[in-house]
């Protein structure tokens, strides 16, 4: 199940040429990749227990943020290959960068595999924010030097019994 589509990938890149012959990289390397990416996806949104049928349909904003992220990995692989045959000389012609594309992709996999995104595909979910929850900040809800407000005199740090 790819998530985004060939001619995303492509467009990064104005100056390729694709439906020409001997095209290079041809369209099935540049689907591989896609799906490369894409069960790289799946198997973090699996793990977290998203449910990605008819995402689409169900959730067109999860179902975007998921078709950027593979996109800007497929368009990574893309652009090193491009640039791989592109000579010391050669101008780049405008395309993306594909280290600046691939730090996106990495960051976005990492955002997802820390829960970064849970509240997009499951409303239910927990926020990775406490402050909503509890009105403060998480241990910073007590003065551990006033007394009259801390909720524990009998152990208190550095007593020494």
């Amino acid at each position: 199940m790819s998530f985004t589509t060939i001619d995303a990938v492509a467009a990064h890149y104005p100056g390729f040429l694709r439906g020409v012959a001997n095209q290079n990289p041809s369209d099935a390397q540049i689907q591989a990749w896609i799906d490369n990416q894409s069960a790289r996806i799946t198997a973090l949104t699996t793990a977290r227990g998203y449910d990605l049928t008819d995402l689409a349909a169900t959730n067109p904003q999860a179902q975007a943020l998921l078709a950027l992220i593979n996109e800007n990995g497929a368009a990574a692989d893309l652009g090193d290959a491009l640039f791989s045959m592109l000579g010391p000389g050669s101008s780049a012609q405008g395309w993306a960068n594909p280290n600046t594309l691939r730090k996106s992709f990495e960051n976005m996999i990492a955002e997802l595999g820390q829960g970064t995104y849970d509240k997009l595909f499951v409303s239910t979910a927990r926020t990775g924010d406490v402050y909503p929850a509890l009105g403060g900040i998480a241990g910073q809800e007590t003065d551990p030097t006033d007394p009259e407000t801390d909720s524990n005199l009998a152990f208190r740090k550095n007593d020494v019994y």
